[in-house]
């Protein structure tokens, strides 16, 4: 069951708020630890003790950008008379409501007519009559009074209450933004602040009255990706918690409307980003996508807000060099996988002059047919031919169902002394390194990528020992690293992985520094000029942009100023740990000898691969 926040979707937490600020939780537990970072709904309820109604239920997005259904309930028997009753249930929004459409609707249950909306969302009368249309469409109602009843009745109403100005107090949830606006703020007549040594010492929470920004991402949520996915939610939603924990920009929170996409399919993208669109994101993120990429950029291209996405692809980043005046919004955070296949035959002769002695000179290249699937290129074929090695098989498989027995059987018979395999999937590179680690005995294995996925490690099992595994976006092991890698599992629950977690955090921080630098955060020229011109230090590496692919750099072959790129990270599995060992400065660890491989023992006075790295960096 899909976690959140600590607990699992479906799951209800409750406790009681009593009139001193202190909380008393009920089974399960976990509500009075998310309401003692979440000020703002413990404040709802001391306000809600002197409403004019025993029941209050609205929508509330946590800093991370998750939804929750928030109901109170003031009308309790003893010995619970004065408290409130918070109960708090994760999920989606309710009615396939956008965040969007429910700004809307909970102004239009407050009685503001189209007009007055649009003053406070910072829209368009006629943007605001498309979204009455929708949520019309959706609730099934035909009038607006309609909508505002299923609304109340429903709860489908949010607090905050969006936007600037004044709240009408007709309806329970203006009356609660108002009262603990008041309260926070300890201005006008309102309902008294909390009172009492526990409440005297709460942080007083800080109120929104702008139009938030909007970050839409399509992220895989369920199918064979969906473990990436919650990787890229969680990375991107600590990021929002953080910006917004420090103020937003320029006042504004930072919230995230996140869709479902089915990777392999160009419908389900060209959906997802078309939803994004329709919610007026202020940006759109995403990772990859094996079908629909093109379409994706090109609606976004056309969208006009900045679209920053990590698909690691040559392919997209020459697009935009041939074609730059169209997709002046458009960046690749990270390196593409042009230096995949060298970085290999690189790895192995820098294990060579470290003291490992392979069997052989023959190297097997196993890729599949996805976008930016394949390494075996000029680079890499004319870097293996002037350093000895030879390229004897590139075995092509299917993305999913790969036959493996049989695909191990080849390599069997071909007996390399490495393996690169491209396959993105952790569970399909798991079933392949399981077979691998029986059968194939002196051959190093050579992965790209899928082993950041913490799932990996379930999946293969002991097998996953020893196993070497690249990537051109990885996080690192460095100060920022660590400190990223504590606050993610403090809030989640788990460590993170060593790729898309980082890269969703990083993308978050690009974005808020473009924002913070420019006048207007809605001028999109402006955002991508400034994300262009930017350099940032994120926890997988260095962001530099200025660049006619507006892509990320790789270190060291794109560029060998680290301070302007992303490391080529190479890891290796050892004792249940992923470590870097490649290349300095971050490598923390050597390399060990995958124990299926029977080991190498390092002649006397020969250096160990790291080692062995640094003295060929210094000859270049």
């Amino acid at each position: 069951m899909m976690k959140f926040l600590g607990w699992a979707v479906g799951d209800v937490l409750a406790a009681f708020v009593h009139p001193d600020g202190s909380v008393e939780e009920l089974n399960p537990p976990g509500a009075a630890a998310f309401l003692a970072v979440n000020h703002a709904l413990v404040d709802y309820a001391l306000v809600h003790a002197e409403s004019p109604t025993p029941l209050a239920r609205f929508c509330w997005r946590t800093p991370a950008g998750q939804w929750l259904q928030v109901c109170l309930d003031r009308a309790l028997p003893e010995p619970h008379a004065a408290a409130v009753l918070v109960t708090l249930a994760p999920g989606a929004l309710p009615g396939c409501l956008t965040p969007r459409e429910l700004d809307v609707l909970t102004l239009l249950a407050c009685g503001l007519s189209n007009q007055e909306i649009a003053a406070r969302l910072h829209a368009s009368s006629r943007t605001v009559s498309t979204h009455v249309e929708h949520i019309l469409g959706k609730l099934g109602q035909a009038s607006r009074a309609g909508a505002a009843g299923v609304a109340v009745d429903r709860g489908y109403l949010r607090l905050p209450v969006p936007g600037n100005g004044t709240v009408p107090r007709g309806i329970t949830v203006g009356w609660l933004h108002a009262r603990a606006e008041t309260a926070a703020t300890g201005t006008g007549t309102g309902a008294p602040g909390p009172c009492g040594p526990a409440a005297a010492t709460r942080p007083a929470p800080r109120t929104w009255t702008r139009r938030p920004l909007l970050v839409g991402s399509a992220f895989p949520l369920h199918g064979p990706a969906r473990y990436d996915g919650r990787e890229m939610v969680n990375g991107s939603g600590l990021a929002m918690a953080e910006i917004n924990a420090s103020g937003g920009i320029g006042g504004r929170r930072v919230e995230q409307f996140v869709v479902d996409v089915d990777i392999f399919s160009a419908e389900g993208a060209t959906a997802a980003f078309q939803r994004l669109i329709s919610a007026e994101v202020d940006a759109i993120t995403s990772s990859y996508l094996f079908a629909g990429m093109d379409t994706a950029r090109t609606l976004a291209a056309g969208y006009g807000a900045p679209y920053v996405h990590a698909m690691t692809s040559e392919l997209q980043a020459q697009i935009v060099r041939d074609n730059h005046a169209e997709h002046a919004g458009i960046f690749q955070v990270c390196p593409t996988e042009l230096y995949y296949g060298p970085g290999f035959i690189r790895f192995l002769n820098e294990l060579g002059e470290g003291g490992w002695r392979p069997p052989n000179r023959r190297l097997a290249f196993v890729e599949t047919p996805l976008p930016a699937g394949q390494m075996v290129n000029q680079l890499a074929v004319g870097l293996a031919e002037r350093t000895g090695w030879q390229i004897a098989t590139v075995e092509t498989i299917p993305a999913l169902g790969a036959d493996w027995p049989a695909v191990v059987r080849r390599l069997e018979q071909l007996d390399p002394a490495a393996i690169m395999i491209s396959q993105f999937l952790a569970s399909e590179l798991a079933s392949f390194q399981r077979l691998v680690a029986q059968r194939l005995p002196g051959t190093l294995v050579y992965a790209i990528y899928a082993p950041s996925v913490p799932e990996f490690l379930e999946f293969a099992g002991p097998a996953g020992e020893g196993l070497v595994w690249a990537t051109v976006t990885g996080t690192y092991s460095d100060v920022l690293g660590r400190r990223f890698g504590a606050a993610y599992a403090q809030t989640f629950g788990r460590p993170p992985g060593k790729s898309h977690a980082g890269i969703a955090y990083d993308e978050i921080h690009l974005l808020a520094q473009a924002w913070m630098a420019v006048p207007n955060p809605s001028d999109s020229g402006a955002v991508a000029r400034q994300l262009r011109q930017l350099r940032h230090r994120g926890v997988n590496g260095s962001y530099y942009l200025d660049n006619a692919a507006q892509s990320g750099l790789g270190f060291p072959d794109v560029t060998r100023d680290p301070s302007l790129g992303q490391a080529h990270l190479v890891f290796q599995v050892q004792d249940g740990v992923h470590r870097i060992i490649s290349p300095q400065p971050y490598a923390e660890s050597p390399f060990r000898p995958p124990p299926w491989t029977g080991g190498y023992v390092l002649p006397a006075g020969r250096m160990t691969p790291a080692a062995a790295w640094a003295r060929s960096r210094s000859r270049r």
